[in-house]
């Protein structure tokens, strides 16, 4: 089916181009969008592989409208699929997307977030070909976690028969340059310097993030996709081509649909996005009037009614899909350890740590000095703060050579200081709330990672829409020219290399390491477990000696053992009770138990709730509820 796949996929990016007169390259974010909320929907129901059906559908829907069309209709869709397919922009978006899944196709998860939820929560996904049920869910402390990056690696592994870490970091890797691609699109005809252009281009695209993020590189989180998105909207909203209303506001729905479901500070960027957008609608609208005239008023009054209906629409349909998350976690107790915490540091029910002071200097260093890449380039590394003013700089500049109107600049360059300054400010006061406990922010290495991985939105974003405006839209090679020059002094491009090829020096290490971290009796535990099997939801009490904590590997064990469900716990044979191993199951909320093995008396507490009164180590049990309490009956 995966033919198939490509093909409904390519099948609708085309639809969309043809549809609203736009380059094939442009309509490949919203095409990307709209699989993300498609797979989505079917999530809920646990029906993934039916995307396949849907695949074939669309297909045949697209066929059969073609073949309805009048003969001129049909020649003009042939024409214009062949000039799109054949041209220098989306051949470059193909051969990207083919190269990066060949070279990352070895990749394995490194990163500590990705063994926490990113790469753990995706196993799940793909085995149970959905979202987890009510207390299944694999990376149990992330459990309200928007799931829409996952939906593009599911896809990608979708492609193939088993569970391959590197095509989940294919599918990650080419969502997020689905969004960067539309600047391909100031390639337009072929001529003799095409294939320099391409590869100019392509190499331009994959280093452009690692300017202002570094965490891409090494793992698959979602802060980077959000940035790309982020960028994306705020030009579908200064973009106003004559492409009709229904695109104009579509475009930006969707694109806001998908950033609320990348991560749970996504509401704050779609926040800004909305105060974006209903600022330069009251300047356009202005501008509209006084250029038009009162004589058209009747007419700028209808349109106006239509704007605000299209506005309208884009603030409820990212608020709904918001809420259709947050329903699901509801009720599926699905809830994260830092929404947790973040309730109780407002409540006051969580002390912080006296070394806030300590903090702000770490952060004010950091925001003033370090690079945001935190490696150093041959040529300009950029701070949080060089950045931030750099942005601004760029809007007097585009100004100042009449790319941009007097008002228009002055309005995007309040809008760029003041989110700025409110996401700097409010990263700052996380640090010294919920992120306080953790010490590796007292240093400015530290801090600038934090700073830099959650800020990417307001920085790729701004960029980003900057880009847009020296490129004239994609209309001036020049300004594409500076753009390029001003990616290769300010990239990082060591670690741009090392994240499609540079990786493969520490694969063995990495591996190794998981061998070392997951002991024997792990390997075992994961072995009766049933790791890795497709529909295997189970939730299980994972308990060991009190002298035996590790949460690093418990942290390892949870993505091996995905879609399993495992939560842990110790036992302190001396001073436990079978009603202490009772309460402990029933708050794990488990169906099943396993326990390494512990002194005699651990098995003594451990047979009184099983029926034959002897408990095995390294076996399954299954819990039952019964009049008298929980009782242990042996699976295996």
């Amino acid at each position: 089916m995966v033919i198939f796949q490509i093909a409904a996929f390519l099948v609708l990016i085309l639809g969309i181009g043809w549809k609203f007169k736009i380059r094939i390259v442009e309509a490949v974010p919203m095409g990307s969008a709209i699989l993300i909320l498609v797979l989505y929907i079917l999530s809920f129901f646990q029906a993934l592989s039916f995307s396949d059906y849907l695949a074939v559908l669309g297909l045949a829907a697209g066929l059969l409208c073609t073949l309805k069309s009048p003969a001129e209709k049909r020649k003009e869709i042939l024409a214009y699929a062949k000039n799109e397919f054949s041209g220098p922009a989306f051949l470059t978006a193909l051969f990207m997307t083919i190269v990066v899944t060949i070279c990352v196709n070895g990749k394995v998860v490194s990163w500590w977030d990705d063994y926490n939820f990113w790469a753990t929560d995706v196993k799940s996904i793909y085995y149970l070909d959905g979202f987890a049920g009510k207390y299944t869910n694999a990376a149990a402390e992330f459990g309200d976690y928007p799931p829409g990056t996952q939906m593009m690696k599911w896809w990608f592994l979708h492609f193939s028969g088993e569970f391959r870490e590197g095509l989940m970091f294919a599918g990650y890797y080419f969502l997020n340059l689905s969004f960067l691609f539309p600047f391909l699109k100031v390639m337009k005809k072929w001529n003799k310097y095409s294939l320099l252009v391409m590869a100019a281009g392509a190499a331009a695209l994959w280093i452009f993030p690692s300017v202002a993020e570094a965490f891409w590189m090494d793992g698959c989180c979602a802060d980077l996709t959000m940035a790309v998105v982020y960028g994306a909207f705020l030009v579908s909203v200064v973009d106003r081509q004559a492409k009709g209303r229904f695109f104009y506001y579509g475009r930006q729905a969707l694109f806001l649909m998908v950033l609320v479901l990348c991560k749970n500070t996504g509401f704050m960027w779609v926040a800004f996005g909305l105060l974006f957008d209903y600022g330069y609608h009251c300047l356009l609208y202005r501008k509209d009037i006084r250029q038009k005239g009162i004589s058209n008023a009747k007419g700028q009054e209808e349109g106006g009614k239509k704007n605000r209906m299209g506005l309208l629409a884009v603030t409820i349909l990212p608020v709904l899909t918001e809420i259709s998350w947050l329903l699901f976690c509801v009720i599926n107790r699905r809830v994260a350890k830092l929404t947790g915490t973040a309730i109780q540091m407002a409540t006051g029910g969580m002390g912080i740590p006296a070394y806030q002071e300590k903090m702000v200097r770490a952060f004010v260093e950091a925001f003033i000095r370090w690079p945001l890449h935190r490696g150093e380039t041959f040529a300009w590394d950029l701070s949080p703060l060089g950045l931030y003013l750099l942005l601004l700089a760029f809007m007097f500049l585009l100004y100042k050579f009449r790319v941009l109107e007097k008002g228009q600049a002055l309005y995007i360059g309040i809008f760029l200081a003041v989110t700025g300054m409110i996401f700097y400010g409010i990263n700052l006061i996380c640090h010294l709330t919920i992120f306080a406990v953790e010490t590796q922010y007292l240093e400015p290495f530290g801090m600038v990672s934090s700073i830099e991985r959650y800020g990417a939105p307001f920085a790729i974003g701004g960029l980003y829409l900057t880009a847009f405006y020296v490129t004239g839209g994609g209309r001036s090679h020049k300004g594409a020219l500076l753009c390029l020059l001003f990616v290769l002094v300010t990239a990082d491009h060591g670690g741009a290399y090392r994240a499609i090829v540079g990786y493969r020096g520490t694969v063995q290490e990495t591996l190794n390491e998981r061998k070392e971290i997951v002991d024997e009796e792990a390997g075992q535990f994961l072995a009766k477990a049933g790791a890795g099997q497709k529909g295997n939801a189970l939730r299980i009490l994972y308990l060991r000696d009190i002298s035996d904590v590790s949460w690093v590997r418990n942290t390892y064990i949870n993505f091996e053992a995905a879609p399993v469900s495992v939560m842990y716990g110790n036992i302190d044979a001396a001073s436990m009770s079978g009603g202490d191993i009772a309460r402990a199951v029933e708050d794990a909320h488990a169906g099943f138990l396993y326990v390494d093995e512990l002194p005699k008396e651990g098995e003594k507490i451990l047979a009184s709730l099983t029926e034959e009164n002897s408990f095995t180590f390294g076996c399954l049990y299954q819990v039952t509820e019964e009049k008298d309490g929980i009782r242990l009956y042996k699976k295996g």
